[in-house]
C-alpha cells in the first residue's frame, strides 16, 4: 500500500533534490552529519523542551535575535523529531533540544583543482574565486533530566541568498535539517 506516505516520501525527495541544486548552484551544497552517544534507547524519550538560547554571537546580523530564524528552525526540528514520535512538551519533558547557529565570510579558490586537471570540467583557464557566506547550524539532543548530550546534528551550506530572501532561508533550513535528521535515532 503506497498511498499517502510514498507520495509524500516521493515529494519530500523532489523538493529535496530541487533545493540541493539551488544551494548548490549558489556555492557550497548541504554538508550535514551527526554523532552520538552509543547504546541510548531513544523509544522512551517521548517529548522535548527548547533550551535557552545561549550569548555566542551568530556572526550576521540579519540571524541574531531574529525571530523568524529561530521559528523556521525549530518548526524544521519539531517535524523531524515528530516523524519519530517525539513531540514538544511542556516541563518534565524527556529530552532537551538546544542549537547553535554561526555565519563566516568564506572566500574558495579553485585553483587547485586547475592543477588537477578539473579546469575542463569547470570551463575556465584561471582560478576561480568564490565569495559567500557559510551557514552553520548545531542541534544538540540531551537527556532531560542528566543534561547530558545523546545526539548531535550538524549542517554547513551556503547561506548568502538565503540571508536575502525568507523563502530560500526556509527552504534551506528545511533541507539541511532534513539531512542532518537522516541519521536519527542512530542505528
Amino acid at each position: 500500500m503506497d498511498g499517502f506516505g510514498g507520495a509524500r516520501g516521493r515529494l519530500r525527495a523532489a523538493a529535496a533534490a530541487v533545493v540541493a541544486m539551488t544551494l548548490t548552484a549558489c556555492g557550497l551544497g548541504i554538508v550535514a552529519g551527526a554523532d552520538f552517544a552509543p547504546g541510548i534507547d531513544y523509544a522512551r524519550y517521548a517529548s522535548f523542551v527548547w533550551d535557552e538560547p545561549d550569548d555566542r554571537p551568530v556572526g550576521d546580523p540579519r540571524l541574531q535575535n531574529n525571530p523568524f530564524f529561530e521559528q523556521r528552525l525549530h518548526a524544521a526540528v519539531a517535524v523531524e523529531l515528530a516523524e519519530h514520535g517525539i513531540r514538544e512538551g511542556a516541563q518534565g519533558a524527556s529530552l532537551i533540544v538546544h542549537h547553535h547557529v554561526t555565519v563566516r565570510d568564506r572566500i574558495d579558490v579553485y585553483e587547485a583543482d586547475e592543477r588537477a586537471g578539473y579546469g575542463a570540467v569547470r570551463g575556465t583557464a584561471t582560478p576561480e574565486v568564490v565569495e559567500f557566506s557559510e551557514g552553520t547550524i548545531l542541534i544538540d539532543i540531551a537527556d532531560g533530566e542528566t543534561r547530558d548530550v545523546l545526539w548531535r546534528g550538524w549542517a554547513q551550506f551556503d547561506i548568502t541568498r538565503a540571508l536575502s530572501d525568507p523563502e530560500v532561508m526556509d527552504r534551506a533550513i528545511q533541507e539541511a535539517i532534513g539531512q542532518m535528521f537522516e541519521r536519527f535515532p542512530p542505528a
